[in-house]
């Protein structure tokens, strides 16, 4: 009876793991002559800041990005780097309004995409309309699959264009949900 009553409790806690062993000499015995042990594991390998993520991308993401149906995870590493690339140069930062500073705004976006770019091709910059006439300003995109869509998106610049009472531009690493048919580019 105990051993279903475990069997239940596991499988109601999701990841844990059920052994059933026999009691080692000296032990007390359960009453039916067995011993239980439950260790609850945590499989979540996640450490991606979702805090803005509604769903998640499909498919096992264990693939090339090239299979029909499979989509690679977001690089572990795009956060780091864009941090780095912040640090390493926080003017470009400061800078990084189009609104206000016009098109030398591009260069800390254009930096931190061709940072990534280096290591991974498939880092690019988000398309706001089909056609990729217009680019979206502090967002990098990640191409998880076949073709031009099936993207990562990260909004990588938190108050982009501040106000004259709102604290400076930030880095913001936003994991917004994967998109499926808005189209990612490799330059701009």
């Amino acid at each position: 009876m105990r051993q279903l009553l475990a069997l239940a409790l596991c499988l109601v806690a999701l990841g844990c793991e059920l052994n059933i062993t026999q009691p080692s000499a000296g032990a007390a015995p359960a009453p039916d002559g067995s011993a239980i042990t439950i260790t609850s594991t945590n499989n979540n390998t996640n450490n991606n800041d979702r805090s803005d993520t509604a769903a998640p991308a499909p498919g096992p993401g264990g693939g090339s990005g090239g299979e029909p149906g499979v989509a690679l995870p977001l690089p572990a590493y795009g956060e780091g780097v864009t941090r780095e690339v912040a640090a390493n140069n926080p003017g470009l930062l400061a800078n990084s309004c189009q609104l206000t500073t016009g098109e030398s705004a591009w260069q800390f976006l254009d930096l931190v995409i061709g940072t990534l770019r280096a290591r991974d091709p498939r880092w690019g910059y988000l398309c706001k309309d089909g056609t990729c006439q217009t680019i979206a300003r502090d967002i990098v995109a990640y191409r998880a699959s076949a073709g031009t869509t099936g993207i990562h998106i990260v909004d990588v610049i938190g108050n982009h264009c501040p106000g004259p009472a709102d604290p400076p531009p930030a880095v913001r690493w936003g994991v917004l949900p994967f998109e499926t048919s808005r189209p990612w580019t490799g330059a701009r």
